[in-house]
């Protein structure tokens, strides 16, 4: 009996079991199953946040005098045809409006007191700024009548003023937007005013002081902040460093949970820095630009021409809510002020353009239509602004990324590209003029 089970039933057993494990793994089926699924659980947990911000957005009077229209009317869009995609594809983009929207019965000037047309902040709105720091030492120049007027325009338009303010009880209002589900509180100070203001105006505008911007950030965590960015207008003029009030500022608004500082008013370009953040509740270390310089301004001469779009992607982990920066990139960017297919004007570009004209064999589709307009002394000027800004920005910080472009070209194939040139393919800027819609 035993030697015909060994012999019939076993071999059948093993045959069948055979068949069983080759064509019904039911069980390793379940477990890549279960490995799956934890894995896109664990990639749902996660949201993703994208920050820019830009430097100075200043009006003298040459460029409201080119913007204005035949009707009367101003128009302030072309300037940023170039580089509105990327502003427009961030999730939440700031800028520093350098003047005041004091209506056409204060007459429109620029320095040394500015007062710009109302459709400066149409054009802001319609390339995608989310929110504006609007006190620094110009907050001022047309007093209260200046301060109240502006702050109704962008209300009307629906763009977040930071940092000056209708009263006291609105001044001590933090401003919090949830973005993406993320609570960032939005707080911003100058360290001077062109016109003095007055002690029973104090309110109108926030200045740097060490009292309010502990109690401003401790009230922003206790109403429910998981990031706090910091705006100062401060700093020594065409200086490309941080002085030692600055340092010493910035040190101390990390030490009270300050995520993200950035500055302005040198009107050129500072380094990034990394810092340690005391508090524990917002990002692991603090992130720091001491200057953005201009984004758009009359001022022409070197470093005061160049700018840069600076974003932070961010990445919030659902289960644990903690938020770290996945990545810090940078687009330098430089003014043109000149005629421009037969049209005096001003035209902000994505540095790398210069590069794309001088390679044109292997970056040809990346250059916008208008580049072939610009002089060779233009191109130079553009250039030269491309490399301070990587030269400034990573004086303290390595780690960063100059996204012009996005996607790696083979270098193998370009035999004469000097190997100092990172070519990536464009998918931020679009070769087509864009067209808005009034």
């Amino acid at each position: 009996m035993s030697s015909f089970f060994m012999q019939t039933t076993l071999p059948t057993a093993i045959l069948i079991l055979f068949f069983y494990l080759i064509l019904e793994p039911t069980h390793k089926a379940k477990v890549y199953d279960r490995k799956t699924t934890k894995e896109v659980a664990n990639k749902d947990s996660t949201v993703s946040l994208s920050i820019t911000t830009t430097g100075d957005l200043m009006c003298h009077s040459s460029q409201f005098q080119l913007a204005k229209q035949a009707d009367g009317s101003y128009d302030f869009l072309p300037v940023y045809s170039l580089v509105r995609e990327y502003l427009a594809a961030s999730d939440f983009t700031i800028g520093n409006l350098e003047t005041v929207l004091g209506g056409a019965t204060k007459n429109f000037s620029g320095y040394p007191q500015f007062n710009s047309p109302n459709e400066y902040a149409d054009a802001l709105k319609k390339v995608g700024f989310d929110a504006l720091i609007t006190t620094n030492n110009h907050s001022y120049d047309y007093q209260d009548a200046g301060i109240k007027r502006t702050l109704d325009e962008l209300k009307n338009r629906n763009i977040p003023a930071i940092g000056t303010f209708y009263s006291a009880s609105d001044r001590d209002s933090v401003r919090i937007f949830e973005v993406k589900g993320v609570k960032i509180a939005l707080l911003a100070y100058t360290a001077f005013s062109n016109n003095p203001v007055a002690a029973a105006k104090r309110f109108s505008i926030n200045f740097i002081d060490s009292a309010l911007l502990a109690k401003d950030i401790k009230k922003a965590r206790n109403i429910g902040a998981e990031l706090i960015l910091v705006n100062f207008h401060w700093g020594i003029e065409y200086k490309r460093f941080p002085s030692d009030y600055q340092q010493n500022i910035t040190k101390y608004a990390a030490s009270l949970g300050a995520d993200i500082i950035f500055g302005g008013h040198p009107h050129v370009l500072q380094p990034i820095e990394f810092l340690p953040s005391k508090d524990g509740i917002g990002l692991d270390s603090c992130f720091v630009i001491y200057s953005l310089g201009n984004f758009i301004s009359a001022q022409n001469k070197r470093y005061t021409d160049a700018g840069v779009m600076l974003t932070l992607r961010l990445a919030k982990n659902l289960t644990t809510n903690k938020i770290h920066i996945q990545h810090t990139d940078y687009v330098p960017t430089w003014v043109f002020k000149g005629i421009l297919a037969g049209k005096s004007q001003y035209l902000i570009f994505p540095a790398f353009a210069a590069e794309a004209k001088e390679y044109p064999l292997t970056m040809k589709e990346l250059a916008p239509e208008e580049i072939k307009f610009l002089s060779e002394t233009h191109l130079q000027k553009m250039k030269q602004a491309g490399e301070d800004t990587k030269e400034i920005l990573t004086h303290y910080a390595k780690n960063l990324r100059n996204v012009a472009w996005k996607q790696a070209v083979k270098i193998d194939s370009i035999k004469t590209f000097p190997l100092k040139i990172n070519v990536l393919a464009d998918t931020v800027f679009k070769k087509k003029a864009i067209k808005y819609k009034k």
